[in-house]
C-alpha cells in the first residue's frame, strides 16, 4: 500500500477563532494543485492535512512541499501503535529504509529514533517508546550504529489515538498562510531578479498576486516578453490561479523622451505604470501594488523618488524587499528557483531612453510640472486598451523543487 502524506500548518496553528478559515483555504489550494497528478483523497485533521492515494505520492509530496501555508511535509506509514505492533513496523521500515541507503564508504549507518506522542494517555512516555524501538532496532540490525546529533538516518514515530506514524523526513515547506488567505495584488513584473522574489514573499503572506508587466515592442524584442511568461509558468506552482497582464508600453515612454527633461525619465516611467497597474487593480479587485524595490539599490530607488513615485497612485505600494541587500535577495532567488530564469539576458522596457544622469532626489513640484506636458489620461487609455492577457494553472516542474 502507497505511503500517506501529511502537510502541517505553518502559521494557521497560532490562528484562534478565524483558523478554520485558513485550514479550509489550505485544503482547497492543495486539492488544486494535486488534481492533475491523480485521484488523491484529502482531508484536514489537527493542524494538518492528510492524502492518500494509490500512487503518485512522491510527486504529491513535493508540490505541496512548495505550497506557502505548509510548514513540512513527510511521507508516513500508518501502524499498530501498541508497542508489539510498533516495534514489528519499525522492524519493518529499518529494512526497507537500508535497502535504498548503501552505507557510507564501508563504515556502519547510524540512526536514531525520534518520538512525539500526541496523545498523552498513551501508557509510555516519548523516551521510553524511543528506548525500546531503539533496543529492538540494534537487535535486529547490530551492525547498526546508534548517534543522536548526526545520524544517517533518523526513525520519527507520532503516536495519536487512533494508531501510529511512521516516516523518515521532514520535508521543509516555505511556511507562512496559504494564498487566498489574504488580500490580492498587483505585481509590477520585470522579470529581473527582484520582483519575482517580491511576489514570492507575498504570497507566502497569503496575497494572490495578478503579474503587469511593461512591453515596450518594438524598441524590445518578443525575447524579453517570453522571459516574463516563463517566469510566470514558473510561479504559477505557488498559487492556484495566475494571471499575466502584457501592457504596452512604448508609446508612453516616447512620449515621456520627447517632452518630459531626461534626468526624470525613469521616475515618469514608473509613475505611469503605477497608473496603469491602478487602474487593473480596481478591475480585478486588487487592494495593493506590488514592487521589487530596495531602499539604495538604484537611482530610482532613493527615499525621496520612492516617495515621489508612490504618490502616483492612491493604493499601498508593498515593497518586501526594501530592507534587503542585493546578496540577500539573489539567495533567496537561487532557493525559490527564479534566479536561471531571471539572469536570462534580455533587457525589459526600463533599459529603454535611459537618462545618462538620473534624478535621484527628485521633487514632487518638479516631477508634475514635467508630467503637466503629458496627455496622461491618453496615454493610460491607450496602454489598457493594448493589454494581453494569459491566464496560467498550478503548474509543476519536477525539477525545481
Amino acid at each position: 500500500m502507497a505511503p500517506a502524506i501529511v502537510a502541517r500548518f505553518s502559521e494557521i496553528t497560532l490562528k484562534g477563532r478565524n483558523r478554520g478559515f485558513f485550514a479550509r483555504r489550505m485544503a482547497e489550494n492543495a486539492a488544486l494543485h494535486l488534481r492533475a497528478h491523480g485521484g488523491f483523497r484529502l482531508r484536514r485533521e489537527n493542524a494538518r492535512l492528510v492524502i492518500e492515494g494509490e500512487e503518485g505520492t512522491d510527486t504529491a509530496a513535493k508540490i505541496l512541499s512548495g505550497l506557502p501555508g505548509i510548514a513540512n511535509v513527510s511521507l508516513v506509514h500508518r501502524v499498530p501503535r501498541d508497542m508489539e505492533g510498533l516495534c514489528e513496523a519499525a522492524l519493518d521500515f529499518t529494512a526497507a529504509t537500508l535497502k535504498r541507503r548503501p552505507s557510507p564508504g564501508g563504515r556502519p549507518l547510524a540512526f536514531r529514533v525520534e518520538v512525539d506522542r500526541k496523545d498523552k494517555r498513551y501508557p509510555l512516555q516519548s523516551m521510553e517508546v524511543a528506548a525500546k524501538l531503539g533496543a529492538a532496532i540494534l537487535e535486529r540490525f547490530p551492525t547498526l550504529k546508534v548517534n543522536l546529533t548526526r545520524p544517517d538516518f533518523t526513525l520519527m514515530v507520532e503516536i495519536w489515538e487512533d494508531g501510529a506514524l511512521l516516516f523518515d523526513e521532514k520535508i521543509p515547506g516555505p511556511g507562512g498562510l496559504a494564498v487566498g488567505s489574504s488580500g490580492k495584488a498587483i505585481c509590477l513584473m520585470s522579470a529581473g531578479i527582484d520582483s519575482p522574489v517580491a511576489a514570492y514573499l507575498m504570497m507566502t503572506r497569503g496575497c494572490p498576486v495578478v503579474y503587469l508587466n511593461f512591453h515596450s515592442y518594438p524598441f524590445i524584442g518578443e525575447q524579453s516578453k517570453e522571459k516574463v511568461h516563463e517566469m510566470v509558468r514558473y510561479l504559477a506552482r505557488f498559487q492556484p490561479a495566475s494571471r499575466l497582464y502584457v501592457a504596452p508600453f512604448a508609446e508612453i515612454q516616447t512620449a515621456i523622451r520627447d517632452r518630459c527633461p531626461e534626468g526624470l525619465r525613469t521616475i515618469l516611467y514608473r509613475r505611469m505604470m503605477n497608473r496603469v497597474a491602478g487602474v487593473l487593480a480596481e478591475q480585478e479587485g486588487a487592494l495593493s501594488l506590488l514592487t521589487g524595490e530596495a531602499l539604495g539599490q538604484v537611482a530610482s530607488q532613493t527615499m525621496e523618488n520612492i516617495n515621489v513615485i508612490r504618490d502616483a497612485t492612491p493604493l499601498p505600494v508593498l515593497q518586501p524587499l526594501i530592507g534587503m541587500c542585493k546578496e540577500e535577495i539573489v539567495q533567496r532567488a537561487r532557493r525559490i528557483g527564479t534566479y536561471p530564469i531571471s539572469i536570462q539576458p534580455y533587457p525589459d522596457c526600463c533599459t529603454l531612453f535611459q537618462p545618462r544622469r538620473p534624478e535621484t532626489r527628485a521633487k514632487p513640484e518638479h516631477v508634475r510640472r514635467a508630467e503637466a506636458a503629458l496627455p496622461i489620461e491618453e496615454l493610460v487609455a491607450a496602454c489598457l486598451g493594448g493589454l494581453e492577457v494569459t491566464d496560467y494553472g498550478p503548474q509543476y516542474y519536477s525539477a525545481s523543487w
